[in-house]
């Protein structure tokens, strides 16, 4: 039996159960609308409350199921009870069925062109209305929302997202889907679904692939990043599998217990919908994740353990070898010291999912850093920073020390600003990217360096493996979410432009005295051992380096009434590695301070 058969036959049985499915019922416009008609097709308008004809609005365009009609898709989805925002249009099939885009149904065989229709109706309300620029979307149900994927593949220069309830996608449409530019979409579907069933279909004419296939599909024609999110929501009902590029998304709400409706018991399908539009432009974060606004830019924190009183720990990532530097190297720490501490870790802008921007250095984030903490109500902390990001450590101590009551420091193989050390960090690559970075910008916008980028990514997953061991702490999802972000292009320019800032950044830091008013404690590891090893021509500038470096970290700790702690045998990434050896170090800060 033919699947559109099989359909029919079920609707009838879903309407006495009273699920909202939108299909069938009866063809009596609602009160609020107008039947506006184009040749021998028509569509219901429906306008904001309080109209007013000088304003722009959004718009909106929503397809009913088989067998239905437009007043049935009005009254199912009443997308203008939930917003003001909206100029909603529902179009009325030309017959049975839409013209999917499988090229198997009533309404290819008719040879009825939908999508023509749809290029009309949005001509003839935007004749008659103002219309924001780029702000036109679509929803469909059963198989309108087959039709809504049709015009993601083939109108996704007209519309910005799409939304699809009850309806995988077809076979047919699955192989030939090529949108011109990337296009964001929402699924959502109940696992019990039986008409278009949630995990695919098998039929010669009329095949389905599941609906995880269907939102996989759209992703790897949007070219988002290879990991998806996945969460639970609404009360453990809902599953979210959400992929993006930095700017489109694609993401598929899997209700548990739902069937072939439109609204759900545990989600409310019309304003998820709306939702989903109007937070296209912010990152879906991953759990304990947040966004802080600083200035006209958002920044990604995460925080855990935030039911501890005392000083908030705050966590800055410097980069590895690769100039990589996020909170991914906090993926088992950060969870660690929740244990006992209530712990930020706070991306720059430009790593993470913290927005990107033109102007970026150690010294900027210093002064972000402040706007941060002010947002997050956080005026007592303790700061951890790995690396390069004491530089933004020890600049925010000196700019703000009267407008925060800084407790301590613990530096993790700081930078040191030493002639020797500096000679190290201001040569390659820093002085390369500051010579070059006016033309590499445009060259990273290309993409030339994404599959460079991914190869370390790789490689350094292989690594972390290797110094986490089997650490149950560890969070690997988070780890992988945040690594992945590193593929974006604004954020390989956004690394290039850091960079290229490094050799500044130092000169504002080497400029600084030793901080002596607050206990600092550092951890020095021998990871120079590596770079001396494998640059044997550079070895005596490198041993010096590595020698100035210890003595350095010996006398700000010893000057700062902190520990000195060395590490041998140790890799730079001691947030990974050797995790408990930062919570010892911070334990006995708070010990010293007398702090909760």
């Amino acid at each position: 039996m033919k699947l559109q058969l099989r359909f029919l036959l079920l609707l009838s049985a879903t309407l006495l159960v009273v699920l909202l499915t939108g299909c069938g019922g009866g063809d009596s416009e609602p009160d609020n609308s107008n039947l506006m008609k184009l040749g021998d097709r028509s569509y219901l308008l429906v306008l904001p409350a309080n109209y007013r004809p000088e304003q722009e609005y959004k718009l909106l365009l929503a397809f009913h199921g088989s067998g239905g009609s437009s007043a049935d898709m009005q009254r199912t989805a009443d997308f203008n009870s939930y917003s003001n925002d909206y100029i909603v249009a529902y179009p009325q099939a030309g017959t049975i069925e839409w013209n999917e885009g499988c090229n198997c149904n009533i309404a290819n065989r008719l040879g009825i062109d939908d999508l023509a229709f749809v290029d009309e109706v949005i001509a003839d309300i935007s004749a008659s209305h103002r219309l924001q620029q780029g702000e036109i979307y679509a929803a469909g149900f059963s198989q309108g929302g087959l039709f809504t994927q049709n015009l993601a593949c083939n109108r996704s220069d007209r519309f910005k997202a799409v939304a699809v309830v009850a309806a995988p996608m077809s076979g047919q449409l699955w192989q030939s889907c090529a949108p011109e530019q990337p296009v964001s979409i929402m699924m959502a579907m109940g696992k019990n679904d039986t008409v278009l069933p949630y995990n695919g279909y098998t039929d010669s004419n009329f095949g389905l692939v599941s609906a995880k296939q269907a939102i996989a599909r759209f992703a790897t024609l949007n070219n988002s990043l290879p990991l998806a999110q996945q969460q639970t929501l609404a009360a453990d009902q809902v599953e979210l599998l959400s992929y993006s590029n930095g700017r489109q998304k694609a993401e598929l709400f899997s209700i548990k217990q739902g069937q072939h409706q439109w609204q759900f018991s545990q989600f409310d399908t019309s304003a998820e919908i709306l939702q989903f539009f109007q937070q296209l432009d912010s990152p879906r974060l991953p759990e304990a994740s947040s966004l802080v606004q600083v200035g006209d830019k958002r920044m990604h924190v995460r925080l855990m353990g935030e039911q501890h009183a005392g000083p908030a720990v705050v966590l800055l990532a410097g980069p590895n070898e690769n100039y990589h530097s996020d909170s991914a190297w906090f993926a088992v720490l950060q969870p660690l010291l929740a244990q006992k501490y209530r712990v930020y870790s706070i991306d720059r802008l430009g790593n993470g999912f913290s927005d990107s921007d033109d102007e970026l250095s150690y010294r900027r984030f210093a002064e972000d850093l402040a706007t941060a903490l002010q947002q997050l109500d956080e005026q007592q902390v303790v700061i951890v920073a790995m690396a390069s990001a004491s530089i933004s450590a020890r600049l925010f101590y000196q700019q703000q020390q009267q407008a925060f009551d800084i407790k301590a420091m613990l530096l993790v193989d700081p930078d040191v600003p030493t002639p020797n050390a500096l000679s190290v960090y201001q040569g390659y690559p820093a002085d390369w990217y500051l010579a070059n970075l006016e033309a590499l910008l445009p060259h990273l916008a290309t993409g030339a360096w994404t599959e460079r980028t991914s190869q370390k990514l790789q490689a350094e997953r292989s690594h972390a493996e290797q110094l986490v061991g089997d650490t149950p702490l560890m969070d690997w999802h988070y780890f992988d979410l945040i690594s992945q972000q590193r593929l974006l292009i604004p954020h390989q320019q956004s690394r290039a432009r850091e960079i290229a800032a490094y050799s500044a950044d130092l000169d504002a830091y080497a400029a600084l005295p030793m901080l002596s008013a607050i206990p600092v404690s550092v951890i020095d590891t021998d990871f120079e051992q590596a770079q001396i090893d494998a640059n044997p021509e550079s070895a005596e500038l490198l041993s010096l380096w590595q020698q100035e470096s210890t003595n350095w970290n010996q006398q700000q700790a010893e000057q700062a009434n902190g520990q000195y702690i060395a590490l041998s045998d140790s890799d730079h990434l001691v947030a990974l590695e050797q995790p408990e050896k930062i919570k010892a170090a911070l334990d006995w800060l708070f010990a010293q301070l007398q702090l909760p």
